[in-house]
């Protein structure tokens, strides 16, 4: 391989630039300028394809083993030097300034997979996709990418290296890297409407794209710089930076990667090839801007450019919030100089000057091993102690988070013959898991044993719609453990979301719209949701258990746990407040206390307990203890840990009253 084709192209470095600034600028939301311009990390692994090729083409003349060694040893001092950094830093401020809470467990998984390439798998398997509002709270997030990239590394290399040895002679050398790339695009064309998560976030459905770079280079060959005209070259730049721009204004999120993908590729492919052919002396406008300094500059910066936007996002997000202006302004000029120190203090001198255990392959995977498990372990050990790190109010977890809390307080012990070998079995979504203190509290005070099933956003009879189609295998299985534990008279408790959520909404629009129009929606689906509830309610009632459905609690307009720190109060989501008139949330609640009425009518045995006097005592909701300024509420909608203990008698009240107790006796 002739040497000037390895040689260094400043035009893909430009290329590189655009697709992280234009990942920057979708995220940040920027008067929504780029609405598709996440689609810059699908331009991120075209190029990754070709120049990966252009590396390996170095080593054509080495073994197998020879060229796989030095090829991960340059993808471990390329990759995880600044990686390393930047996940350890992340989890030091995640501690700092993030409240945990329920979805920390998974951005915690997030982060640790990150360290060996596995975050795709660990987001795949999660309930929301990458387009969530929840996902932009993780910051972890953006390392997906990364990890198709270094999953790619595994099987790449030696695809290559069968083409690099025996294309001339072999046809299924010529022919393995096509046939598996239409395989992937054929995936990713069924995934995308049939399993998004898995198209969006797994190699699988990715591979195709990687493989279009590197299959770009083995078509070029060994004809790079020689296209003396420009006519053809600039025809193709246009022609890629077309399509580029389309995908940028046009794409959308559902479904993707196919089809908008496929004008991703192909616009980064035909730029790349329009960089690529034409000789030095050939160069167009075009060329000449994607090599200008400024470009090609971000470009090398590109790698921590990406690696750092994405948690600086969120950490704003969680504190300032990105709404105010000196925030947007300061946002922009501090990734450009973390991803400058990054490259010029990390990247640049650990590749450009290797110290000796970097320079040979079975030490550099030594010595990236052991560093990837020191800091490995040192993430782990930060999420198991994030109280010693935090500087929220909510580091006080006996207070703010539904733990399983040993009471401090006495509990008064009730001891009657008739709750004897009782059982209490729970079946929910998150809201059943936010009564995690409450339950403790009652099987210490009534000597019942408590048995939960909970899984986020699988509520059951929700009484604003039908219980969700996707959760259907999952409540399935749970009325199967029932059916088999149940002994006549234990206690089905029911709790969920019931009323609509009233964070994140446009407020400014004026209170009574908003709540107008969350009526209506919720008018809409009460005859479904009146008919999924007798159907659960007859699956219940045939096991001769008794039934208690909470009715709707107070929800809240911001959480408590983002808006209650110094460094998180002047956030613009806390502007609706935490307080809302009682007779908001009574107007918001009346069409759910009115199907529970009908659902008694048909089912006279079915209990109801209302937490919302207790929680709600007076014309103004606060999601704060008026009597001692605790918070009663977690976060909109979830109860803290003091809120289950103020729920806690009036619980325990409702349970005897189902077992012909009285608090009297």
């Amino acid at each position: 391989m002739p040497r000037h084709f390895c040689a260094y192209i400043a035009g893909i470095d430009g290329l590189r630039a655009i697709a992280v600034l234009a990942v920057i600028v979708f995220h940040l939301g920027y008067l929504n300028v780029l609405p598709g311009g996440f689609v810059g990390v699908d331009m991120f692994f075209v190029i990754s394809g070709y120049v990966i090729s252009q590396s390996l083409s170095e080593r054509s003349s080495d073994g197998l083993g020879a060229c796989l060694a030095d090829f991960y040893r340059r993808r471990c001092v390329r990759i995880l030097p600044a990686l390393l950094c930047v996940l350890l830093v992340s989890f030091v401020l995640s501690a700092l300034f993030m409240p945990q809470f329920w979805l920390s467990n998974h951005f915690n998984r997030t982060g640790l997979a990150a360290f060996v390439g596995l975050s795709n798998v660990v987001l795949a398997q999660h309930t929301q996709t990458y387009f969530s509002p929840g996902s932009d709270l993780n910051p972890f997030l953006h390392t997906w990418s990364l990890g198709v990239e270094e999953q790619f590394y595994l099987v790449f290399p030696g695809l290559f290296w069968l083409w690099l040895r025996y294309r001339s002679r072999v046809w299924l050398a010529r022919a393995l890297l096509p046939v598996l790339a239409s395989a992937s695009l054929l995936i990713c064309a069924i995934q995308s409407t049939g399993a998004p998560l898995s198209a969006f976030y797994l190699l699988p459905g990715r591979f195709w794209e990687l493989a279009a770079g590197a299959m770009l280079f083995q078509a070029m060959g060994t004809r790079r710089g020689v296209m003396t005209s420009g006519a053809l070259p600039q025809a193709a730049l246009i022609a890629g930076a077309v399509l580029l721009l389309g995908s940028f204004w046009l794409a959308r999120p559902g479904p993707f990667p196919f089809p908008w993908a496929l004008v991703t590729v192909a616009g980064t492919l035909l730029m790349l090839a329009g960089i690529i052919l034409p000789a030095p002396e050939t160069t167009s406008p075009l060329q000449r801007a994607l090599c200008s300094p400024a470009l090609t500059y971000l470009g090398r910066l590109s790698y921590s450019l990406y690696l750092w936007h994405w948690p600086v996002r969120v950490f704003f997000q969680w504190t300032t919030g990105l709404q105010l202006l000196w925030v947007q302004c300061l946002y922009p000029l501090l990734v450009f100089a973390l991803a400058a120190a990054s490259y010029h203090w990390i990247e640049r001198p650990v590749r450009a000057n290797p110290s000796a255990w970097l320079r040979t392959p079975r030490r550099t995977v030594a010595l990236s091993g052991a560093a990837v498990g020191l800091c490995a372990l040192m993430a782990v050990a930060i999420t198991r102690t994030p109280e010693f790190f935090s500087l929220s109010q909510t580091r006080d977890s006996y207070t703010w988070h539904a733990y399983r809390h040993w009471p401090r307080e006495p509990v008064p012990k009730i001891e009657d013959p008739r709750l004897e070998n009782r059982q209490l079995f729970v079946l929910g979504d998150s809201h059943a898991a936010a009564y995690r203190t409450l339950f403790k509290w009652i099987s210490l005070q009534l000597g019942i044993e408590v048995i939960e099933y909970e899984r986020g956003g699988c509520g059951v009879l929700t009484l604003i719609a039908s219980d969700t189609a996707r959760c259907a295998e999952r409540r399935e299985a749970d009325f199967k453990d029932i059916a088999a534990r149940a002994r006549p008279g234990d206690i089905v408790f029911l709790p969920s979301l019931r009323m609509p959520e009233l964070d994140g909404l446009d407020w400014a629009r004026g209170e009574e719209a908003v709540v107008n129009e969350l009526l209506a929606g919720i008018e809409r689906e009460q005859q479904a949701a009146q008919a999924s509830a007798l159907v659960t309610l007859s699956r219940l009632y045939a096991l001769d258990v008794q039934v208690l459905v909470e009715a709707p609690k107070p929800l809240f307009k911001a959480a408590p746990s983002r808006c209650s720190d110094w460094f998180n109060q002047m956030n613009p989501v806390c502007a609706p407040g935490l307080t809302v008139f009682r007779h908001t949330l009574q107007r918001l609640r009346a069409p759910q206390l009115a199907l529970l009425t009908r659902l008694q009518q048909q089912h006279p045995a079915l209990a109801v307990w209302d937490p919302f006097p207790v929680l709600c005592p007076t014309d103004v909701c606060s999601a704060y203890d008026r009597n001692n300024g605790k918070p009663l509420f977690f976060d909109s909608n979830h109860l803290s840990g003091h809120g289950n203990r103020v729920l806690a008698p009036s619980f325990s009240a409702a349970l005897q009253a189902l077992w012909g107790i009285t608090p009297l006796e």
